[in-house]
């Protein structure tokens, strides 16, 4: 009989097949050592969470887009230091075209202040009146709620989320896409700026007033103004922490488009392409709940609402159709 390879590796003392077997380790030595790096971003996590919650507890929420950006960006360098294509470089890399973008959208009240072009309040009411018969559908709701005014009521919690949540969502999106899908977070990173820049370039070429300003200067009806104020259902008042970003860095003539509606749509667009289509019309939720809230609170009108919803649209589909041409469809 011819022995096979495997049959005289058996037989000849000298092969390791013949040495014999390592006796086991035991299972806790199976998982190796914890590390270096394990050590560290256990740590600094521990370390992050406590600063947070002190900074929630005693400053309250952060509405700044630096603010927010700068813990997201925090959270990733702590996440994601010592593993490949992680840690402070590769952060800040990927993330500073963003606060550069979302700075020069703070400070557009400044840039439209500057190139002195006319504020636009008694066309955009005739605008509103002549597609809804004369009425203007935010003082239309206001009155038939009786909006923001005596006791919080249970509608005015929806309100107060689907608003606040126009200063977190896009950037929790933005930090989960860098951690888990770097080719994802370039795609959505291209159309969210590009929208950004997009009304901004809007604003300072064609600030708009919204329509609590208008009601200030007597062009409609009375109009009252408490998006957050919902949150006092819950036992959280943000109010303070809104009045004080407003006045630093709030654009109030940046209604036309809508970005809060923008950002919603661009979000809900982008993630159909990570859902399954029954999933489609839940996604949608978020962009038309964001348009109603708020048309209902006077912050926006329907005119600023559609063309948000139409700037994110062909923000999404220019970018689809760039990266089909260029054969680099993100998957």
């Amino acid at each position: 009989m011819t022995l096979t390879s495997a049959g005289r590796d058996d037989l000849d003392p000298a092969s390791p097949a013949a040495a014999p077997a390592p006796a086991p380790r035991a299972a806790a030595d199976s998982r190796g050592p914890t590390p270096p790096f394990e050590w560290l971003r256990r740590a600094a996590a521990g370390l992050y969470l406590a600063v947070l919650g002190w900074h929630l507890v005693r400053r309250g929420v952060p509405l700044e887009r630096a603010q927010v950006l700068a813990w997201i960006m925090v959270a990733l360098v702590i996440t994601t230091v010592g593993r490949p294509g992680g840690g402070a470089r590769a952060v800040v890399k990927d993330w500073v075209p963003l606060g550069v973008v979302l700075a020069a959208y703070d400070l557009s009240r400044g840039i439209s202040d500057t190139l002195g072009m006319p504020i636009q309040k008694e066309s955009l009411v005739g605008l509103e009146r002549l597609l809804f018969g004369g009425t203007v559908p935010s003082v239309w709701a206001q009155e038939r709620l009786d909006a923001f005014t005596g006791p919080t009521r249970w509608w005015e919690l929806p309100i107060a989320l689907l608003y606040f949540s126009h200063f977190v969502t896009a950037f929790i999106l933005l930090g989960v896409l860098w951690a888990r899908r770097r080719d994802h977070f370039k795609a959505f990173r291209r159309r969210f700026l590009t929208l950004t820049a997009a009304g901004l370039a809007t604003y300072m070429l064609l600030p708009g007033a919204p329509p609590w300003m208008a009601s200030r200067d007597g062009l409609i009806g009375p109009i009252q103004r408490g998006p957050l104020r919902g949150f006092r259902l819950i036992g959280v008042d943000i109010s303070g922490a809104f009045i004080r970003y407003g006045a630093r860095f709030s654009n109030p003539v940046a209604a036309l488009p809508s970005l809060h509606v923008g950002w919603a749509a661009i979000i809900a667009l982008y993630l159909c392409r990570l859902s399954p289509r029954w999933a489609w019309p839940l996604l949608a939720l978020y962009p038309l709940g964001m348009g109603v809230a708020l048309v209902v609170a006077g912050e926006h009108y329907v005119v600023d609402v559609t063309m948000g919803m139409a700037y994110a649209l062909v923000v999404m589909l220019g970018w689809n159709w760039w990266e089909r041409r260029r054969a680099e469809p993100v998957r």
